[in-house]
């Protein structure tokens, strides 16, 4: 054996005795990890892998403890390995001394799955790469991907637009919509419309300009593309009709990256979603970009938006508030004032809150915003209230205000630090279905509820209106919009549609507003349904502080009088239309009386009671109680004393066709022992069974009894 042999065998010895110490590390470290941790020799071109990943990939399934580099890219997916060949090109010439790239292996099922490689090359004596360490990943990228398409998700797309605008990198964002993929699904069945979503990620994703392409949801897919101009991006959209031509069409909306024009991820999207529908309206070509009106008009948003952010650094200068008053309907005394926020710009005078609002929410300026709002209205409430004792502040929430897990406690420190009972406030949310989902948002709902504070749904109806929403969230209010009174005396649905929604709230004792009352036509046909509050123009525009104490704190000011002849006026419109409601079910629940049905059948020992939402409420019944329970419910917390007394009164009511009246003390679940009294009679028996019917209240909190 020659010399230079015998040092070669040497040194591969020592190379060989080197990696088996990391090995031994790897080894007692994998016990440790979900991730598969390797050490790829770079001479042999083989690799060690620690943790069971045969079970997932077809690898080690020759029994031999290494894994060539060969056998390692036999899996790798073919979109994929030109890539991660490149990266190890670089490690083995040492242009890079560390890794951390993510690709796809298709499992032992053909499933892409995402990993994450991660590792560092280890040098020899000379300093040149002789191995290298690390751990392969799949749950790193696990929420990140869509396994059905192997595409990335939304989430991803979101994190990785936002980088190329923080970096400036540029490109293009295409939007793809598959044209009735609900139909496709239905005609051909949904195997078929899977196949068709997969051979669409694999089509999209071949094409050269294609940076990284995204499965965002149902129909959609997005790409992120190396190009510079519109005319870069329709060879990609052409390439995708002409693929697909046989089983599907595409909208396309395309929008530049660039910071210049979109102020987030998320603004870009909205953007893409947006052109790509106007793209419906083509008869060709069905794809839409940004025009430079559009681009010209983000421009000024990105200008907007830093003078906002100057503006909320320099103490909110140019924020103000105004408040619009809430009116109890019939005697239109001032209940409550809703806190609306305005923007002067320095540079464009008054901004709409159409405009500036959604630029704060996009840019989560809205978090420092809303909490200013919430101060400044909660420390006019205090002032106010010194003259009203009972006036409510009402104050629009965003949904990104809730993303701050530690609202609920500012909330309350500002409600304590102002001296006010969170009785004094009410908060007003937009219906959205996101919010029902998101775990902070339920938490500072009932925190916020645990200490008085109402909860209004605004613009009731024009979003996801349903009652498990508002039984989720225990709402004390729902603010009907404007778009079903504005047409209110021309539209008989919108005039079934409010009646209903009043009808619901009495029962369920929701509080009525009704929002955007402009004409007294329609105030006279509001008012006979029985909403319990009202706002609009009818009453008042939003006002600054002066102007609501000037007409309605202040007697003495002209405003104030003008403002009771005006409700005069329109009481006496009412009464000349007779329209004056009278509704007796309204008295009865404020009086708390409560109406309800007994029925008895003796031989069968069966005793039942129907009870309507006020005796329910009057006597703590959960709404899944059974009538028999009910029944029981009721007279099982009569007191021991009375039960004869009891007994023989609804005995006489049966016996004689007159109204019998009887009081006792009964044990409420949560009041304790209250005295109660009731009127019944026998009316007609149904079913074999004996009816009784009548009405029952306390009369502990009855001034006189």
């Amino acid at each position: 054996m020659g010399q230079e042999t015998m040092l070669h065998t040497d040194s591969l010895k020592g190379h060989d005795e080197k990696l088996r110490k990391y090995r031994d590390v790897l080894q007692i470290g994998s016990r440790c990890t979900d991730d598969y941790l390797f050490i790829m020799d770079f001479q042999r071109r083989e690799c060690w892998f620690y943790g069971a990943i045969d079970r997932e990939f077809a690898l080690r399934d020759k029994g031999l403890p290494t894994v060539t580099e060969e056998e390692i890219f036999s899996i790798v997916h073919p979109a994929d390995r030109e890539m991660l060949s490149a990266v190890f090109s670089r490690l083995y010439r040492g242009e890079q001394t560390e890794v951390d790239v993510n690709f796809r292996w298709m499992n032992r099922h053909h499933q892409a799955v995402w990993v994450n490689l991660r590792g560092e090359v280890l040098q020899d004596e000379e300093g040149q790469p002789a191995a290298m360490q690390g751990r392969v990943s799949t749950e790193v990228l696990r929420r990140l991907y869509d396994a059905m398409t192997g595409l990335w998700n939304r989430q991803k797309l979101q994190q990785d637009l936002q980088q190329r605008l923080e970096r400036g990198e540029g490109g293009y964002l295409l939007l793809l919509d598959i044209e009735n993929l609900a139909a496709i699904n239905l005609q051909h069945g949904r195997t078929y419309g899977d196949t068709l979503l997969r051979d669409t990620a694999a089509l999209l994703e071949a094409f050269p300009s294609v940076v990284n392409a995204y499965y965002i949801d149902h129909n959609y897919f997005a790409a992120i593309l190396e190009a510079w101009c519109n005319e870069d991006v329709i060879p990609v959209y052409n390439y995708m009709q002409s693929g697909m031509r046989e089983r599907c069409s595409f909208l396309a909306g395309a929008v530049p990256i660039d910071a210049n024009v979109f102020l987030s991820a998320d603004s870009m999207l909205d953007a893409a979603r947006l052109i790509s529908s106007n793209a419906r309206q083509k008869t060709k070509e069905k794809i839409e970009f940004y025009s430079a009106a559009e681009i010209e008009e983000k421009t000024q948003e990105l200008k907007l938006c830093e003078e906002l952010k100057h503006s909320i650094s320099h103490g909110f200068a140019g924020f103000s508030l105004v408040y619009q008053p809430q009116v109890r309907s019939g005697s239109y005394q001032l209940y409550a004032v809703e806190a609306l926020l305005r923007y002067r710009s320095g540079a464009r005078g008054p901004i709409g809150p159409t405009t500036f609002i959604p630029l704060l929410e996009h840019s989560h300026l809205i978090s420092a915003v809303g909490l200013w709002v919430l101060e400044t209205a909660l420390a006019q409430c205090s002032i106010w209230r010194k003259r009203v004792p009972n006036l409510h502040m009402s104050v629009n929430f965003s949904i990104v205000q809730f993303e701050d897990p530690f609202l609920g406690e500012r909330v309350l420190e500002l409600l304590e630090r102002h001296g006010l009972p969170g009785s004094a406030l009410t908060i007003e949310i937009t219906e959205s279905l996101r919010l029902q989902e998101d775990e902070y948002f339920r938490n500072t709902i009932q925190l916020l509820k645990s200490r008085g504070i109402s909860l209004s749904i605004d613009d009731f109806g024009a979003g996801y209106s349903n009652l498990g929403y508002l039984k989720m969230l225990n709402v004390d209010e729902v603010k009907i919009d404007r778009c079903f009174i504005s047409n209110l005396t021309a539209s008989s649905y919108n005039h079934r549609l409010i009646s209903s929604i009043i009808d619901f709230a009495k029962a369920t004792r929701l509080r009525v507003c009704c929002e955007g009352v402009e004409a007294t036509e329609e105030l006279a046909v509001l008012e006979a349904m029985g909403p319990d509050l009202l706002q609009g123009f009818l009453f008042d525009r939003p006002c600054t502080p002066k102007e609501i104490e000037q007409n309605y704190l202040d007697s003495s000011a002209a405003a104030f009088q003008q403002r009771t002849a005006f409700c005069r006026q329109l009481y006496h419109y009412k009464l000349r239309n007779r329209v004056i409601r009278f509704d007796p079910t309204d008295i009865l629940r404020e009086s708390n009386v409560g109406l309800w049905l007994i029925r008895i059948n003796e031989k069968e020992h069966i005793y039942e009671m129907h009870a309507d939402a006020t005796m329910a409420r009057l006597m703590a019944i959960e709404s899944t109680c059974s009538p028999q329970e009910c029944y029981e419910h009721w007279f099982s917390r009569i007191h021991k004393d009375y039960l004869d007394y009891v007994r023989q009164n609804v005995d006489l009511m049966i016996r004689i066709n007159k109204v019998v009246q009887l009081q006792y003390p009964w044990n409420h679940p949560t009041l304790g022992w209250i005295t109660v009294r009731c009127n019944g009679r026998r009316t007609l028996d149904a079913d074999g069974m004996i009816v009784l019917e009548g009405y029952h209240r306390s009369i502990d909190n009855i001034e006189g009894a």
